[in-house]
C-alpha cells in the first residue's frame, strides 16, 4: 500500500510539473532525409510575429513579415535581463533572422524559463521592440 502511495505521488507530481515545461508551442519538422523528426519551440506575439527556439543550432529565429528586410538585432531582453547578441538575415527567407549569442548553453537555459523576451529591432534608422509573453 505504501509502494502504491509513492508511485501515485510520483505520476501526479510528473503530471502536474508538465505545464511548468510547457510555455512555449512546439513545432515538428522532419529531416530532408526523412529519418529524423526535429522539435523547434516557438511563440507568436500579438503583432503576428514569431520568435523560434532552435535548441539544435542553439539561436533564435525571429520572424516579421513586413516589407522591411533588412534588420538588425543586437540586443534582447529576457526577464529584463540585457543580452548582447548578433543578428544573420536569412538570404532565402528575408522575413527571418537569425539570433545568436555567445554563451549559449547559458542563455538556452534562460530562454526556456524565460516569462518575457524583448528583442530590439533596427530597421536602418528606425527603432522597434517586439515583446513575447511566455505563459
Amino acid at each position: 500500500m505504501q509502494l502504491y502511495r509513492i508511485v501515485v505521488g510520483v505520476i501526479l507530481g510528473v503530471c502536474l510539473s508538465q505545464p511548468a515545461l510547457a510555455k512555449w508551442d512546439e513545432e515538428r519538422d522532419v529531416t530532408v532525409n526523412g529519418k529524423d523528426e526535429l522539435v523547434y519551440y516557438f511563440k507568436t506575439n500579438e503583432q503576428g510575429q514569431k520568435l523560434v527556439l532552435d535548441k539544435y543550432i542553439k539561436r533564435l529565429i525571429f520572424i516579421r513579415p513586413d516589407r522591411l528586410h533588412k534588420r538588425t538585432i543586437r540586443l534582447i531582453k529576457i526577464d529584463d535581463h540585457p543580452i548582447e547578441v548578433m543578428s544573420d538575415p536569412f538570404s532565402r527567407y528575408p522575413e527571418q533572422t537569425a539570433i545568436t549569442f555567445e554563451n549559449k548553453d547559458e542563455v538556452l537555459k534562460k530562454l526556456f524559463l524565460a516569462k518575457k523576451i524583448e528583442v530590439f529591432v533596427r530597421y536602418n534608422r528606425d527603432e522597434a521592440t517586439s515583446t513575447f509573453q511566455i505563459k
